[in-house]
């Protein structure tokens, strides 16, 4: 058998073909316009960071997140600083951050 080819199947496949090079263009132009600097395109860029990335309420270049994340760590190493006592999960007696061991009951603390 010998296969011809007619002008459906070549208008077909010069379809198809179009529309993957069509929509690797596509593709192409959203990468390029998305890490543009410039604020041009910058609906875009959000849509895109949105999608694929970071949410723009964690992202780097917002200036509250950024003043929120300095508290927030300024707040945790003062946390860290401070001693704490906690009653123990196994017995009560009251340990701090020092013991590894409750002196009472010997439970093994985080």
């Amino acid at each position: 058998m010998i296969m011809s080819i007619n002008w459906y199947s070549a208008g077909a496949t010069a379809f198809v073909l179009f529309l993957a090079f069509a929509l690797l263009g596509a593709m192409f132009l959203i990468v390029k316009l998305s890490t543009d600097d410039s604020d041009k395109f910058k609906d875009l860029k959000e849509m895109v960071e949105t999608i694929f990335g970071t949410p723009a309420h964690l992202r780097s270049g917002n200036a509250n997140a950024q003043e929120d994340a300095s508290k927030d760590s300024a707040a945790q190493s003062a946390a860290a600083l401070e001693a704490f006592s906690e009653p123990c999960p196994a017995c009560g007696e009251t340990v701090t951050e020092q013991h590894r061991d409750c002196p009472s009951c010997g439970l093994r603390l985080l």
